[in-house]
């Protein structure tokens, strides 16, 4: 075969290769291998014990700190990893960005939370997880919260509660149990208004 054949020929695989992608339904497991390479390439970019990273730091980091009427001190800490898309037009060395993955910590008085978002290149929330202390009111018991989505419909839904010094699962399911509604009905708008977020920060930067 001609090498321009070759070349035309490996275009047009990686194109059907993309669209089938693009239009194939997401899985849990095909979540979790997205989520495993996302905290791959994340791991890349944090310096070691040298200062020194494996691929250029490529996300936004804002820090937030308040003083709010009867918590205190409210230090908020939150990373947006973003991506590239097609660029408009062939050969911009300076692509549109999508949101990938954000990561935020932070407190209420002495109660600790840490969430995170995964998102697809179409603005979509795969995945979100959250460590709450926030589900048995007038209690301060530690939850994990995780929620998988296929294009905005839930796919599962899994609670651990803290005992001692480990997480037991309490429920697994297609549902989100009453008990949960507020608190993943929170993340849930959390991750639209971190999508708002992103474009507002993304669209006044520099380039």
């Amino acid at each position: 075969m001609m090498r321009g054949n070759r070349k035309t020929a490996f275009t047009l695989w990686l194109c059907m290769a993309w669209t089938m992608t693009a239009g194939a339904q997401q899985t849990v497991e095909s979540i979790r291998m997205e989520y495993q390479g996302v905290h791959e390439m994340i791991a890349r970019m944090m310096p070691n014990e040298d200062g020194e990273t494996a691929w250029p730091p490529v996300y936004y980091d804002l820090q937030v700190l308040q003083n709010l009427p009867g918590t205190g001190l409210h230090k908020e800490n939150i990373r947006m990893f973003y991506g590239e898309l097609e660029p408009e037009e062939e050969g911009d060395p300076y692509p549109p960005h999508y949101l990938q993955f954000t990561t935020a910590k932070y407190n209420f008085a002495a109660r600790e939370f840490y969430e995170e978002y995964l998102y697809d290149d179409r603005g979509q929330v795969m995945f979100i997880y959250a460590r709450t202390p926030d589900v048995d009111s007038g209690f301060v018991v530690l939850y994990e919260l995780r929620m998988w989505f296929d294009n905005g419909h839930l796919l599962r839904f899994t609670a651990k509660r803290e005992e001692g010094k480990a997480f037991k699962e309490i429920y697994s399911g297609t549902t989100i149990p009453e008990m949960y509604q507020s608190e993943t009905d929170r993340c849930r708008q959390r991750a639209q208004r971190f999508l708002t977020m992103f474009k507002g920060i993304d669209d006044n930067t520099y380039l």
